[in-house]
């Protein structure tokens, strides 16, 4: 009798596992497209901003030294006050860079953050007003 209920409970555990699993891998997959067409994947971070990855530039530029909430991060350190909205892998000039959408006090901020070095290789931004200073400080 009391095989009978600790195999029960091992099996139950099993699948509970294995259903919790499944459901958690389909809840992060990317948005299903028409066939032929690349998917780009959204996900919020736990830091509070959403992170977009296409699938052809990450298997393009393959592991990067800096991740997206590290890229967030060189920005507000830069600006103190901003809060990161956005942060998408992109590439500027053949490189892997993250494009970072901030606001802080003065009106919105993008940046560029070289996805291998850290360095941030282009920023701007538009004041409250919405005049605008200018795009990339290249």
């Amino acid at each position: 009798m009391r095989k009978t209920k600790v195999f029960t409970l091992l099996g139950g555990g099993l699948l509970l596992s294995v259903t919790a699993g499944a459901a958690l891998a389909s809840a992060g997959q990317a948005e299903q497209e028409p066939q032929g067409r690349q998917a780009t994947v959204r996900a919020a971070s736990p830091a509070g901003f959403e992170i977009e990855i296409d699938p052809e530039l990450d298997a393009q530029f393959g592991p990067r030294p800096v991740n997206a909430v590290q890229a967030a991060a060189i920005i507000t350190d830069n600006r103190p006050g901003a809060r990161v909205i956005k942060v998408e892998l992109d590439e500027e000039g053949g490189r892997a860079v993250w494009e970072v959408e901030a606001q802080d006090g003065a009106g919105d901020v993008e940046a560029l953050v070289d996805a291998f070095t850290g360095q941030i290789v282009g920023q701007g931004s538009e004041d409250v007003e919405g005049a605008g200073q200018g795009g990339d400080d290249d």
